[in-house]
């Protein structure tokens, strides 16, 4: 039962750091109240768990489980799943330092999140239609994940500088 949770949770690790990040959205609200708008509080808690420690575990996974990641996606294990892991890892950092950065360090950081994530979904819907490549770690969360992400980050940037 365990290992089956657990497997769980890892397939959709991605989905996971949102509802983490959802959480720690509403805790920030009750502690802060309005003081800080919702589409920054937004950012933070997303640009953290939704990219920074997302972009942390798939560097982990495609570094060094290349064989089990490649698996649950559906693809062959390839010797590009390291530069892969090292896009993740830029990405995982950038996300981690856009928590508590200014504002166009998130902006270029969000750019190229949306450049790398949205490429990723469309590599993935290609593989889904073309190849009927329907495996979770191709077709499923992380698919959604990659489309999402970005999205709402950019639209917490464009509230933000609206804002001021």
């Amino acid at each position: 039962m365990l290992e089956t949770w657990v497997a769980v949770v890892l397939a959709n690790f991605c989905l996971v750091m949102i509802l983490g990040a959802a959480f720690f959205m509403l805790v920030n609200r009750l502690v802060v109240g309005h003081q800080v708008s919702t589409a920054e509080i937004v950012f933070r808690w997303l640009v953290l768990f939704g990219l920074g420690f997302t972009g942390l575990y798939t560097f982990v996974m495609h570094a060094f489980y290349p064989a089990l990641t490649a698996a649950q996606i559906g693809w062959p294990t390839s010797p590009f799943q390291y530069e892969v892991a090292m896009a993740d890892l830029a990405f995982g950092v950038l996300g981690v330092l856009a928590f508590h950065a200014r504002d166009g360090f998130r902006l270029a950081t969000v750019i190229g999140a949306a450049i790398w994530l949205w490429g990723d979904a469309a590599g993935h819907l290609y593989q889904w239609v073309v190849f009927q490549n329907g495996m979770s770690g191709n077709a499923g969360s992380w698919l959604w994940m990659d489309i999402i992400v970005p999205l709402v980050l950019i639209i917490c940037i464009i509230k933000m500088r609206r804002a001021r």
